[in-house]
């Protein structure tokens, strides 16, 4: 008998899991809301001098936080536990570990935290 058993790297090109599937829809969210918030800089919309000065900006970037930190748990679940290793669900994982951590230094630079 020569078959050949499936490769281990082969890579689905969708989420086979629910976890997979949410953390492909909230990096996707995350995403979003970034592009959102830079057009509405780019264009002038709102400006804040300071991380409080307004709060329709402070809620929009925990939306995106949210969105972000919660893409990486459900990606790292689908990845963890139920063994879904397709390439949406991976890149999903990183680019929410990405946003969450541009997320985190917008709220140091903020707070003050990040100035010596």
């Amino acid at each position: 008998m020569s078959t050949t058993a499936p490769s281990a790297h082969h890579r689905r090109s969708s989420p086979g899991s629910r976890a997979g599937r949410w953390a492909v829809a909230l990096a996707g969210a995350s995403l979003a809301g970034m592009a959102a918030s830079v057009v509405a800089f780019a264009l002038g919309v709102e400006s804040a001098d300071g991380f409080a000065d307004n709060w329709l900006l402070t809620g929009w970037g925990a939306a995106v936080l949210a969105c972000a930190g919660g893409s990486v748990v459900a990606g790292g679940l689908a990845l963890l536990r139920r063994h879904d290793r397709s390439w949406p669900v991976v890149t999903a994982t990183v680019v929410g570990a990405l946003m969450t951590a541009l997320m985190l230094q917008q709220v140091a630079e903020g707070l003050g935290i990040l100035t010596s």
